[in-house]
Protein backbone atom coordinates (compact mmCIF):
# COMPACT_ATOMS: atom_id res chain seq x y z
CA UNK A 1 0.00 0.00 0.00
CA UNK A 2 2.70 2.58 1.19
CA UNK A 3 4.69 1.67 -2.60
CA UNK A 4 1.35 2.63 -4.53
CA UNK A 5 0.77 5.79 -2.05
CA UNK A 6 5.02 6.79 -2.87
CA UNK A 7 4.24 6.41 -6.35
CA UNK A 8 1.09 8.12 -6.54
CA UNK A 9 2.90 11.09 -4.61
CA UNK A 10 5.96 11.43 -6.72
CA UNK A 11 3.37 11.30 -10.17
CA UNK A 12 1.67 14.35 -8.54
CA UNK A 13 5.00 16.12 -7.72
CA UNK A 14 6.16 15.41 -11.24
CA UNK A 15 3.00 16.88 -12.45
CA UNK A 16 3.07 19.88 -10.06
CA UNK A 17 6.66 20.50 -10.85
CA UNK A 18 6.30 20.36 -15.21
CA UNK A 19 3.68 22.70 -14.73
CA UNK A 20 5.21 25.28 -12.53
CA UNK A 21 8.45 24.55 -15.15
CA UNK A 22 6.45 25.10 -17.93
CA UNK A 23 4.42 28.21 -16.53
CA UNK A 24 8.26 29.89 -15.58
CA UNK A 25 9.65 29.27 -18.95
CA UNK A 26 6.32 30.36 -21.21
CA UNK A 27 6.15 33.60 -18.58
CA UNK A 28 9.46 34.25 -19.87
CA UNK A 29 9.08 33.99 -23.29
CA UNK A 30 5.85 35.05 -23.54
CA UNK A 31 6.65 38.86 -25.22
CA UNK A 32 8.97 37.02 -28.23
CA UNK A 33 5.41 34.38 -28.69
CA UNK A 34 3.48 37.96 -28.59
CA UNK A 35 5.46 39.64 -30.75
CA UNK A 36 5.23 36.53 -33.57
CA UNK A 37 1.38 36.02 -32.95
CA UNK A 38 0.85 39.91 -33.61
CA UNK A 39 3.02 39.94 -36.57
CA UNK A 40 1.39 36.59 -37.88
CA UNK A 41 -1.95 37.72 -37.42
CA UNK A 42 -1.39 41.41 -38.66
CA UNK A 43 -3.25 42.51 -35.50
CA UNK A 44 -0.46 45.23 -34.70
CA UNK A 45 -2.36 48.11 -36.00
CA UNK A 46 0.23 49.34 -38.25
CA UNK A 47 -0.35 49.86 -42.11
CA UNK A 48 3.08 48.21 -42.99
CA UNK A 49 4.59 44.95 -41.46
CA UNK A 50 8.04 46.53 -40.04
CA UNK A 51 10.29 44.41 -38.25
CA UNK A 52 10.16 42.39 -34.61
CA UNK A 53 11.99 45.87 -32.67
CA UNK A 54 9.00 48.21 -34.87
CA UNK A 55 6.89 45.95 -33.33
CA UNK A 56 8.01 45.61 -29.62
CA UNK A 57 8.91 49.56 -29.43
CA UNK A 58 4.67 49.81 -30.50
CA UNK A 59 3.64 47.49 -27.87
CA UNK A 60 5.64 49.57 -25.40
CA UNK A 61 4.36 53.02 -26.50
CA UNK A 62 0.73 51.54 -27.11
CA UNK A 63 0.50 49.45 -24.06
CA UNK A 64 3.55 49.70 -21.82
CA UNK A 65 5.49 47.40 -20.66
CA UNK A 66 3.12 45.05 -19.12
CA UNK A 67 1.64 44.64 -22.72
CA UNK A 68 4.23 42.70 -23.97
CA UNK A 69 2.71 39.53 -21.60
CA UNK A 70 -0.65 40.64 -22.47
CA UNK A 71 -2.49 37.59 -23.05
CA UNK A 72 -0.21 35.59 -20.21
CA UNK A 73 -2.98 33.87 -18.30
CA UNK A 74 -4.47 32.04 -21.30
CA UNK A 75 -0.88 30.46 -21.98
CA UNK A 76 -0.37 29.86 -18.45
CA UNK A 77 -4.10 28.08 -18.35
CA UNK A 78 -3.12 25.69 -21.03
CA UNK A 79 0.76 25.27 -20.89
CA UNK A 80 0.56 23.96 -16.93
CA UNK A 81 -1.06 20.48 -17.89
CA UNK A 82 0.21 20.42 -21.12
CA UNK A 83 4.29 20.28 -19.30
CA UNK A 84 2.38 18.17 -16.35
CA UNK A 85 1.47 15.51 -18.28
CA UNK A 86 5.06 15.53 -20.46
CA UNK A 87 6.95 15.03 -17.02
CA UNK A 88 4.91 12.47 -15.73
CA UNK A 89 3.91 10.20 -18.64
CA UNK A 90 7.57 10.61 -20.14
CA UNK A 91 8.65 8.26 -16.67
CA UNK A 92 5.85 6.15 -17.55
CA UNK A 93 7.04 5.60 -21.00
CA UNK A 94 10.33 5.04 -19.88
CA UNK A 95 9.25 2.23 -17.65
CA UNK A 96 7.16 1.06 -19.88
CA UNK A 97 9.68 0.37 -22.73
CA UNK A 98 12.46 -0.16 -19.98
CA UNK A 99 10.19 -3.52 -19.52
CA UNK A 100 9.16 -4.40 -23.01
CA UNK A 101 12.56 -4.18 -24.16
CA UNK A 102 14.25 -6.26 -21.15
CA UNK A 103 16.71 -3.26 -20.63
CA UNK A 104 18.80 -3.43 -17.28
CA UNK A 105 17.19 -1.32 -14.46
CA UNK A 106 20.52 -0.55 -13.29
CA UNK A 107 21.33 1.39 -16.69
CA UNK A 108 20.49 4.12 -17.82
CA UNK A 109 17.94 3.72 -21.36
CA UNK A 110 19.55 3.87 -24.57
CA UNK A 111 19.06 7.02 -26.41
CA UNK A 112 16.81 5.90 -28.69
CA UNK A 113 14.32 3.91 -26.20
CA UNK A 114 14.52 7.57 -24.21
CA UNK A 115 13.54 9.80 -27.14
CA UNK A 116 10.55 7.36 -27.95
CA UNK A 117 9.20 7.76 -24.25
CA UNK A 118 9.64 11.46 -24.85
CA UNK A 119 7.67 11.23 -28.17
CA UNK A 120 4.85 9.54 -26.51
CA UNK A 121 4.92 11.60 -23.82
CA UNK A 122 4.31 14.73 -25.84
CA UNK A 123 2.11 12.99 -28.56
CA UNK A 124 -0.08 12.17 -25.16
CA UNK A 125 -0.01 15.54 -24.31
CA UNK A 126 -0.79 17.19 -27.42
CA UNK A 127 -3.60 14.65 -27.49
CA UNK A 128 -5.00 15.38 -23.79
CA UNK A 129 -4.38 19.33 -24.25
CA UNK A 130 -5.90 19.90 -27.96
CA UNK A 131 -9.02 21.91 -26.94
CA UNK A 132 -6.69 23.97 -25.01
CA UNK A 133 -4.79 24.61 -27.68
CA UNK A 134 -7.74 25.25 -30.54
CA UNK A 135 -9.26 27.99 -27.83
CA UNK A 136 -5.94 29.73 -27.20
CA UNK A 137 -5.36 30.23 -31.10
CA UNK A 138 -8.74 31.57 -31.63
CA UNK A 139 -8.68 33.86 -28.79
CA UNK A 140 -5.23 35.37 -29.56
CA UNK A 141 -5.02 35.20 -33.38
CA UNK A 142 -9.12 36.21 -33.43
CA UNK A 143 -9.90 33.07 -35.93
Amino acid sequence: MSSKRSSATDMTRRMVCGGIAGMIAKTATNPLDRIRMLAQTGEHGGNSPGNVLDLYRRIIKQEGVLGLWAGNGANLLRVFPSKAVVFSSNDFYKKSLRQIFNAPPDQPLSGSLSFLAGGLSGMTATAMTYPLDLARGRITGKL
